[in-house]
């Protein structure tokens, strides 16, 4: 038996303990595959969280408005109690209130403008009561609870229009949408009372004094329901609402001197960069997506037509966002069945 030279086993380990420059190569190569995808899913979730906390960022006034409109309406009163039809000639006990819950077309309201949706108007203990002009300390703080009467709706005018800046400005200002809050203090609540001579309201002041609640808000869409488990049901199936509505009739009806037992409130807002692309054309689009919608039977179209304006902002590449809640009306006393 022969035996290898001891040369001949030694190169053959040394071959055995290292790699190729194939295997090298090759190693090179799916690291660098892996580096890239790596890489391309950081750089994909880092795009998805700019594009996301900008999504926030471009609604957070809408949502911000839309919490204070919600929270408010929650509180919404009518302190209804029960007296006598006609205290000089009594034949009856009926539901009276002093204040007043009304919901309706802003325009109709408001008269003259360019306002969009449902308003809506009431009064809640938001204890809001800032000195008046020439005023002493207000007197809020010492007299918790105190009534505000309030008010929400929808309009698009410019800063100019609404006498926002000052006079030595020439610029227009933006003309934008906007969620408008009007909240009337506490010493002097008036607002609701007869208009003398006329079975009307006294609404002239309401839209000189409101103020910005959140920008880019095309729409306020505002619907009293009644519970679903409810099997008849005593209101129409319309958005306007009124509580001093037939509040002499015999018998009165469910809603006279009465909250609703329940509003669905939905908001529609729009970016600013869509509000900026659009320019000088965004007041007559939106105007144009908003056509002949959310009018009339909310419990019948209230999601088609939530379809139809969506799919009108889509068509004309407007980021969007749509807030909807239900509220509960806590001073609701709601029994309309025997």
């Amino acid at each position: 038996m022969s035996v290898l030279p001891h040369r001949t086993a030694s190169s053959k380990q040394s071959r055995l303990s290292g790699f190729s420059l194939v295997e090298v190569m090759v190693a090179c190569s799916v690291l660098g595959a892996m580096l890239v995808v790596m890489l391309s899913t950081v750089n994909h979730v880092s795009e998805l969280w700019r594009t996301s906390n900008a999504r926030v960022e471009a609604f957070q006034s809408a949502r911000l408005g839309f919490e204070n409109l919600t929270r408010l309406l929650g509180q919404a009163t009518l302190n209804t109690y029960w007296d006598y039809d006609d205290p000089n000639n009594p034949t009856r006990y009926i539901r009276k209130s002093e204040l007043h819950f009304f919901v309706d077309e802003a325009e109709a309201v408001l008269g003259t403008g360019s306002f969009y949706g449902q308003g809506v108007f009431f009064q809640a203990p938001a204890n809001h009561n800032p000195p008046a002009a020439n005023a002493g300390i207000s007197f809020a703080n010492r007299l918790p609870g105190l009534l505000n009467a309030c008010g929400f709706y929808v309009e698009c005018a410019s800063e100019s229009e609404k006498g926002w800046l000052p006079t030595h400005v020439d610029s227009q200002g933006k003309k934008r949408f906007r969620l408008m809050q009007w909240m009337q203090r506490s010493g002097d609540l008036s607002v609701y009372q007869t208009v003398a001579g006329s079975t009307g309201r006294d609404w002239t002041a309401l839209s000189a004094q409101a103020i910005p609640a959140a920008d880019n808000v095309i729409a306020l869409v505002i619907a009293p329901k009644e519970p679903e488990h409810q099997s008849v049901k005593a209101l129409p199936d319309q958005y306007n609402y009124d509580s001093r509505e037939n509040t002499g009739s015999n018998p009165q009806p469910a809603n006279a001197n009465q909250l609703p037992p329940i509003l669905q409130v939905a908001m529609v807002a729009i970016d600013e960069a869509s509000a900026n692309r659009l320019g000088d054309a965004m007041q007559s689009t939106i105007e144009s997506c908003l056509s002949g919608l959310f009018k009339e039977t909310p419990g019948a179209s209230f999601e088609s037509d939530m379809k139809t304006l969506e799919e009108a902002l889509t068509a004309q590449r407007i980021n969007y966002r749509v807030f909807v809640s239900a509220i509960p009306m806590h001073e609701a006393k709601w029994a309309p069945e025997p």
